[in-house]
């Protein structure tokens, strides 16, 4: 990953956190109080059926699943941080657990219009999609339940851990 966008992620992770060895996870109440995705969110369900995931108890982000109106069977798993402008979009499997080269951060390549569409409104929301390496990169972090250190997805979506790291 790079440099620049790793600190660009500790930045906002400070601020959101205020110290990254002994974070303060208070800021998501706030978030979800002012709901900073909601545009997003409308803009989406205009032509994805929305299911919200979002850990409201013990989270740090958004999660969402997007489903496909018109083709039940194509759906996305969508993260929107509270700790800064950063989303992260993997296309669901048919069968089995998400996989690395699930992870969507270009609509070139994609054979799928409504794919298309989502990655766009992410873009045009002003979140930055996170490929595999960057949320598979290791960072200075103690997570809720003591890890340290831990992995991006971690700090910016508060999961147990990269989604695949689980396979």
């Amino acid at each position: 990953m790079a440099d620049d966008l790793m600190g660009e992620i500790v930045e906002h992770a400070r601020n959101a956190y205020k110290d990254l060895g002994d974070p303060d996870y208070h800021f998501f109440a706030d978030a979800l109080a002012c709901d900073p995705w909601q545009g997003l969110m409308n803009e989406l369900s205009a032509f994805v059926k929305v299911e919200d995931w979002t850990d409201r108890d013990n989270g740090v982000s958004f999660s969402y699943v997007l489903v496909d109106r018109h083709d039940k069977s194509a759906s996305w798993s969508l993260w929107l941080s509270a700790v800064g402008p950063f989303a992260f979009l993997c296309v669901n499997p048919a069968q089995g657990e998400l996989r690395r080269q699930d992870v969507l951060v270009s609509p070139i390549g994609s054979t799928n219009s409504v794919e298309r569409q989502i990655i766009g409104a992410i873009g045009a929301s002003g979140a930055r999609l996170l490929d595999a390496e960057a949320v598979e990169t290791s960072v200075d972090f103690t997570a809720s339940d003591g890890r340290f250190p831990t992995s991006v997805f971690a700090l910016l979506f508060g999961e147990d851990d990269v989604p695949w790291w689980h396979e």
